[in-house]
This record gives C-alpha cells, sequence and structure tokens, in this order.
C-alpha cells in the first residue's frame, strides 16, 4: 500500500508503508555495514577523540535504525547542525545519503555523498563515499563522471573489498588494453594476498581462488589480443607488478614467431627476472621459452652463412597474416624507367593482398593512388598503400618521401629502385625519420643512415655465392676471370677478385675484351699463357701446330695419343708451353648474347675442363640453344628464378600469372619480398615506426622468393641467391 503525502520541502512525495520502510531500511543498513566499517560505531567503540556527548547524539540517532528510519535521519541532520566539525559528521552524512537511497530520493543521496567530499575530504569516509558516487554514476552511464570520481581515489583508503570494488570499476571505465590490463593486474595482486593470508579458511581461500583464475583468464585474453607497443607501454607502468611476467613471456613469444632472435633474447632475460618462482605455470612457460630460443640460436648459426632456399623448407615461414596498417611506396611508374617500377607495383600490390584475383582485370588498366577504399563487404584492406610516382627524378622522390612522411598513420615506405632516386631517397627518410626500403643494389644507399634498409639482391651476393659454389662443392682453389671492358664487368671483377682472396683461394689468370667485340681470341689467348712469349717459344709453337695438322689425317685413337704427347713437349727453357690451363674455374661477367660468341672460342682456343661460372645475366634459353655444348655444366646465380619447383616460389609465381597474366620478373619479386619483410613486422605487433626499424634490423635468413635474406647492423641484405646449373637444354636449380 502506498500512501501519499508532502515531502519536507513541500512537494508531492510517495513513500512506501512504515512495515515496507523498515524493512528496507534493513536491508540498506546490512549494505551500509559492508560497504563502510560502521560496526565500530554501533557497538560503541570510537576514536578517543571523539567526545561523550557528541558519541552520545551519534549513537542515539542511529539507534532509530531501523525500526524509524525518519527519527534516525532527523537525529543525525541534529547532529550534523550540532556538531559540523566532529570526527563523526562524515559518518553522519554518509548515513544520511544511504538513508535518502534507501527512501528513494537518488539526488539527495548523492548531494550527501558530495558533501562528505567537500566538506569532510581528510575524513576516513571520503575515499568511500568517492567510490560510491562513481559507482552510481557509472550505473547511470555517466562514465566521464566515473572517471573523473575515480581518478584521484587512494585504494589505500578503503577496506579490502572496497578496493576490490574499486578496481573492478576501473576495469569497467578502462578506456584502452593498457588501462584495463594495469588494474587487472592490481586486482590480481590483491586477490593473492588475500589468498596468502586465508590459510586456515579453505572455503574463502578457494573463493578467492576462483575469482583469481577468472581474472587471469582476462588478462591472458587482453595480452594475447593487444598489439606489442601496447604491451610495451603497460610493462613501463607496472615495473614489476603483475601482469608484468605475463606480458614479457607473450612478448618473448611473438620475437621467437618472427625469429628476432636478438629482441627475444633480452625479453626473456627480463622475463627471468620477473616470473616468480612459486607461479609454477609461468616458470614452466619460461623454461619452454628460453629452450626454442636456444634452439633457434643454434639454427641461426648454421645459417649465419646464408643456406640454400631448399635448405629452410622445412622451417615455418615468418607469417605476414593479421599485418594491418598503411604503407607509402615510391616508384618509378612513368618516364624512361616506368617498366621496372611497374613490375615492382604489382609485387608490392601481390604481396599487401590488396587485389583479389577478380580484380585482375581492372588492375592491368592502371594502378591505385590509395589502396584503403572498401571492399564489396565494406570493409578497408588490412594494408592501405599510398602511392607515388617519382618518374625517376631523384628530386620528385625526395618530395614524395617527404609527404608521405607527413602522414602519422604511414609507417613505411617501399622502394626507390634506381641508385639516385634512392639516394635521395633515403636522405629524406632519414631526415623525416620514416623506415625506408629501397629496391636499389647501391649499399652506399643505406650505409650512415639510421632508418634506410636496401634490400635488392647485389652483385657481390651473385658472385659471393658463386665462389663459394666453386670452394665448398667443386673443390676449386685457383680462379681465373674472363671480362669485358665496361663499368659493369670491371666492378664484377672486383668483387670476384675479393671473393676468391677473402676465402684464400688464388686468382691465377685475368683478361679483358671490348665492349663491342666479336672475336675474343686474343683475350683468351692471352690468359692462358700466348701473350708475351720469346722467339724459341714461337718457334717451338710453330713445329707443334705443324704436327697437330698433320694428325688429322690419322684415325681418332691415334690422333688423340699424338695430341697428348705433343702437349706434353716442354718449351726451350724447361717450361710448359701454352695453352697453360692453371685454373679450375672461370668466371665470365657478361649478357647472354655475348656468352654464346666467348663459350665457343673458349673450345676453338683449346681451354677445355674448365668449370664455367656466370651471372643471372646468362638465364636466357636461347643461350642454350645456341652454345648449349659450350657451356653445359656451367653454373650461374639468379635474384629470382619464376621456374623453380620449391613450393612458396612456385605459389607466388601462379598468384602473378593469375592477377595480372605475366610472368613476373626480378623486380616484381624483389619488391614481392621487400614489402613481406615489413609485413611480417606488423603482423608480430610492431606497430609503429620504430618498432618497423627495429625488427628489420633483426631479421635472420628470412626466407624470400628472392631467396635468403640476413640484414645487417648498415640497413644493408646479405642475399642467398639462387644457384642454377646447365643441363642440356635447360637450367637446373642446384639449390
Amino acid at each position: 500500500m502506498i500512501a501519499k503525502g508532502f515531502g519536507r520541502r513541500g512537494e508531492r512525495d510517495e513513500r512506501p508503508s512504515p512495515p515496507a520502510r523498515r524493512a528496507r531500511f534493513a536491508q540498506v543498513l546490512m549494505l551500509g555495514l559492508l560497504f563502510c566499517p560502521l560496526a565500530c560505531a554501533l557497538s560503541g567503540f570510537s576514536p578517543a577523540t571523539v567526545p561523550p556527548e557528541e558519541r552520545a547524539a551519534y549513537d542515539a540517532a542511529m539507534g532509530q535504525l531501523p525500526a524509524s528510519p525518519d527519527a534516525a535521519e532527523a537525529g543525525l541532520q541534529a547532529f550534523v547542525a550540532s556538531y559540523p566539525r566532529s570526527a563523526l559528521a562524515d559518518d553522519a552524512t554518509e548515513q544520511l545519503a544511504q538513508i535518502a537511497f534507501a527512501d528513494g530520493r537518488q539526488e539527495e543521496g548523492l548531494r550527501r555523498l558530495g558533501l562528505i567530499l567537500n566538506r569532510y575530504s581528510r575524513g576516513d569516509r571520503a575515499a568511500p563515499a568517492r567510490l560510491r558516487l562513481a559507482q552510481l554514476e557509472y550505473a547511470r552511464d555517466r562514465r566521464v563522471a566515473a572517471r573523473q570520481l575515480l581518478a584521484p581515489l587512494d585504494l589505500r583508503d578503503l577496506g579490502r573489498s572496497e578496493q576490490r570494488t574499486a578496481l573492478r570499476l576501473r576495469i569497467a571505465l578502462a578506456r584502452t588494453p593498457v588501462e584495463r590490463m594495469e588494474n587487472l593486474g592490481l586486482l590480481r595482486a590483491k586477490l593473492r594476498e588475500e589468498i596468502g593470508e586465508r590459510v586456515d579458511d579453505p572455503v574463502s581461500r578457494a573463493r578467492l581462488e576462483s575469482r583469481m583464475a577468472a581474472v587471469d583468464r582476462e588478462l591472458a585474453g587482453l595480452i594475447s589480443a593487444a598489439a606489442a607497443v601496447e604491451l610495451e607501454e603497460t610493462l613501463e607502468g607496472l615495473r614489476r607488478r603483475p601482469p608484468a611476467s605475463a606480458i614479457l613471456l607473450e612478448l618473448s613469444r611473438r620475437a621467437l614467431d618472427a625469429g628476432q632472435l636478438d629482441l627475444a633474447t633480452r625479453r626473456i632475460e627480463r622475463a627471468e627476472s620477473v616470473v616468480r618462482e612459486e607461479n609454477e605455470i609461468e616458470q614452466g612457460q619460461l623454461r619452454l621459452l628460453t629452450e626454442r630460443l636456444l634452439r633457434l640460436f643454434e639454427t641461426a648459426e648454421a645459417e649465419a652463412s646464408l643456406p640454400p632456399l631448399r635448405a629452410l623448407m622445412d622451417r615455418a615461414r615468418p607469417r605476414t597474416d593479421g599485418a594491418r596498417g598503411s604503407l607509402g611506396v615510391v616508384l618509378p611508374l612513368s618516364g624512361d624507367f616506368g617498366s621496372f617500377g611497374q613490375e615492382s607495383l604489382r609485387g608490392i600490390l601481390l604481396a599487401a593482398e590488396i587485389f583479389s584475383q577478380d580484380d585482375s582485370v581492372a588492375l592491368l588498366a592502371g594502378y591505385p593512388d590509395e589502396g584503403d577504399d572498401p571492399d564489396e563487404n565494406g570493409t578497408a584492406p588490412k594494408i592501405r598503400l599510398v602511392v607515388r610516382d617519382s618518374e625517376g627524378d631523384p628530386v620528385k622522390a625526395a618530395e614524395a618521401i617527404r609527404e608521405l612522411a607527413e602522414d602519422p598513420t604511414i609507417l613505411a615506405i617501399v622502394g626507390p629502385i634506381f641508385s639516385s632516386e634512392s639516394l635521395a631517397a633515403a636522405e629524406a627518410a632519414e631526415w623525416a625519420g620514416i623506415p625506408l626500403v629501397t629496391l636499389s643494389t647501391k649499399e652506399e644507399v643505406a650505409a650512415g643512415r639510421t632508418q634506410v634498409f636496401r634490400t635488392r639482391t647485389t652483385p657481390r651476393d651473385e658472385v659471393r655465392v658463386l665462389v663459394a659454389h666453386a670452394f665448398d662443392v667443386l673443390g676449386a682453389k685457383r680462379f681465373a676471370v674472363l671480362y669485358p671492358e665496361t663499368r659493369y664487368g670491371r666492378g664484377m671483377r672486383k668483387l670476384y677478385w675479393e671473393a676468391v682472396t677473402e676465402r684464400g683461394g688464388m686468382i691465377v689468370a685475368a683478361s679483358s675484351y671490348a665492349a663491342q667485340a666479336t672475336d675474343f681470341s686474343s683475350a683468351i689467348r692471352d690468359m692462358i699463357g700466348y701473350r708475351f712469349l720469346t722467339n724459341w717459344e714461337n718457334k717451338a709453337l710453330a713445329a707443334r701446330r705443324k704436327i697437330l695438322r698433320a694428325a688429322r689425317v690419322l684415325e681418332p685413337e691415334e690422333a688423340a695419343i699424338l695430341r697428348e704427347a705433343v702437349y706434353s713437349i716442354l718449351g726451350p727453357e724447361r717450361e710448359p708451353l701454352p695453352p697453360i690451363i692453371d685454373f679450375d674455374v672461370l668466371f665470365i661477367p657478361d649478357s647472354s648474347d655475348k656468352i654464346a660468341l666467348v663459350a665457343p672460342g673458349l673450345a676453338f682456343n683449346e681451354v677445355r675442363g674448365v668449370q664455367l661460372l656466370g651471372t643471372s645475366d646468362w638465364l636466357d634459353l636461347e643461350l642454350l640453344r645456341v652454345a648449349r655444348r659450350h657451356v653445359s655444366g656451367a653454373v650461374i646465380s639468379t635474384p629470382f628464378y619464376a621456374e623453380s619447383d620449391l613450393p612458396f616460389v612456385a605459389e607466388f609465381v601462379d598468384g602473378y600469372q593469375n592477377t595480372f597474366d605475366a610472368i613476373p620478373s626480378a623486380y616484381a619479386a624483389q619488391a614481392f619480398d621487400a614489402t613481406n619483410l615489413i609485413l611480417v613486422q606488423l603482423a608480430s605487433g610492431r606497430t609503429d615506426r620504430s618498432g618497423i626499424r627495429e625488427g628489420l634490423l633483426d631479421t635472420r635468413a628470412y626466407p624470400g622468393v628472392t631467396g635468403v635474406l640476413t640484414m645487417q647492423p648498415d640497413g644493408n641484405a646479405r642475399r642467398r641467391p639462387f644457384l642454377l646449373g646447365v643441363s642440356g637444354r635447360r637450367f637446373r636449380s642446384l639449390d
């Protein structure tokens, strides 16, 4: 039954019947006893500073509860009016708030709690009042007000159960995963502390352990879903408090998954100092991570020499799924080098999965300026590309880098390709502080710059793998080089010479020919001892030629015996006569059309039984058709081999063909790998520019479609290109 009347302020009011009100006040009183430490007041205990008359007045007012809430309210109001500075004034005001809430006067209850904060901010009821106000504001969906009330709250001013309540409210109001994790960690610490104190109370202990298990599950979910940068930020605030150990274990696991062993080592060492001995689960996780790190280091040491790509097929490839973010692209998409830029862009688009196969027709018509348009489902692509055309101009390349760097969402930039524009772009990227992964072969682009990386296979990479194969597989000790008199030819001769001497080999012959030459006999003869002959040696050679001409009329077996005998004859000074083939391998760095002329010339000038070495410029089936017999068994290195039988190389080639209706070039493949290197960092949780840079520097033995890559401290990648052998009318993988 509802009795109708007017409140003290003349407002019409509706209140429950007296019996119902007494029952309700009894419930509120019990809640008040749980919420705030009033038992001491009701039992007659009070601080020594409370005068007897104040104690008597307070106890008299409280004695009316729960039988007569109106009388209690009047008594408490009189108490506050008579003793506004009493140590019990804040307790009385809090009880007035509870009575108002129980009576349905919500705004008055809020006002009473607010009075505690204003008048008695240093009293022992200020903190509970602040918490209660925050709870009420949260219940009214006024989250900003609730957060403002909680912000200055010191948990030490609350009882144990109130502390848990406050932390749960902070967790509910958290605006970021970082804030949520920090408060969950504090809640876990409180629960653990209480569990340690409930040794003799198995029921309470079990209840608290169940609550802590729920907190652990919530923390595990948050830590697993958070980005690495968020976890690092959380660690800074936690120092050594929970869940610091769980976060460090997760970060260690991610670093190991990404193959970033240096970073994983630092994180595991830090975790060792934080994980508690009594936490058996985390101790077990730490042991497993440490063992895995040791195994990966052993593998890394074995791979330090950059193994062939096939040797890494059993390893899990670094994952790029889950990568999110924006990348810049600067390439020469028009002008003299536009075709190279377009091929590179296609490799980048394929890596970023910007287009599905159904989009291939549209893609062939051009390239996107921005890769962030929603798909048919209305969702934006995982990776957003912002593409700029450098036109092959260094000035425009630098301008494009500066423009892209101004966008804080762009985390890294891929490109350009050629030396001059790459150098200009590198300088701009270094100044702007954004990671730049160039597709240049010029090592000076990255050297001395902290933000610049260079990933494309260099001539040095091609030469080194050839020389290593000659030493390790062919057993060669003595080396020769025949090269064109061009900048490229002289550069390759220098690299070859350095690679041979680094391995302890010996260059015993070197010769060159004019860039436009079609007859190579003179250059070949110079390297096999026909240069600087004495008159006596010339006469001996003339006599030998006469005998060899006569041998042409003999039976083949007899002619062979005669030739062997003639070639064993020494010169006038007891020295061997030319041809002096005192080298095991011969390196010829030139294009396939020149090799088609040089190789037969070697045979004509009696250079036999020598292993030929070549670069990717030899990779032309026409060479095998024209000079198949003369280049049979030759070994060449190449940054990319589209006909490789390795599964993920074949997958890349198929994907490229299906999307762009073309066979991918080395430019497309190198750009594909460079983009994937960045995507690996994003997928591993690195979501800012410094994180991307750190991850790129940590790259070791990365298996790409253009071979194995390891990043050096100066930002230049070391590559292990493909090795191919000439077998009949085809090139055959030697890896």
